[in-house]
């Protein structure tokens, strides 16, 4: 079951037509942060969101940024046998 839902989420690479987990970690962890960011603060009811920073949203940003290049730089994401 959880195989079947993680194909639908999985974002192909538009290169190579595959599915690539660190591009879509990387634009659901962009769509989380700037969420956060958003309702910063915010009170709905008795739940209040804490505080996010701009050096909170620096740092996200630049750990998800920093696994993106690194998956285009060395290519982690992909299925290389090892011979």
């Amino acid at each position: 079951m959880l195989d079947a839902i993680m194909s639908k989420l999985v974002i192909k690479n538009v290169k190579t037509g595959k599915p690539s987990y660190i591009l879509t970690a990387f634009i659901i962890g962009i769509l989380i942060v700037n969420v956060k960011l958003l309702l910063s603060g915010v009170q709905i009811g008795e739940i209040k969101m804490s505080e996010f920073t701009g050096v909170d949203y620096a740092s996200s940003i630049a750990a998800l940024g920093g696994i993106y290049t690194l998956n285009k730089k060395i290519g982690i994401d992909t299925d290389k046998k090892e011979e």
